[in-house]
């Protein structure tokens, strides 16, 4: 049995993002915009996201992301900017 099998069901990388976007009060918009970004650049550790600034400024700067500008930038400012 894997270390998260004897851990318990609620740890991964899946609970741990979806408490992460719990506790930044994320809506239903931004949590996809995020998961978009995950599956965009396969990232193995989609909690990433949270400490990794260059992740959201690279989306910032991808031609897919440019409706979402304005909500990026704000992520941006509120968490590494703060």
């Amino acid at each position: 049995m894997g270390l998260l099998g004897l851990l318990g069901q609620r740890n991964g990388h899946k609970p741990l993002f979806d408490d992460l976007c719990q506790y930044h009060k994320l809506d239903r918009k931004i949590k996809l915009l995020l998961n978009r970004i995950i599956q965009k650049y396969q990232l193995l550790q989609p909690v990433d996201i949270f400490i990794d600034s260059t992740l959201l400024d690279r989306a910032l700067n991808d031609e897919e992301f440019t409706e979402s500008a304005d909500d990026l930038r704000e992520l941006i400012k509120i968490w590494f900017e703060s």
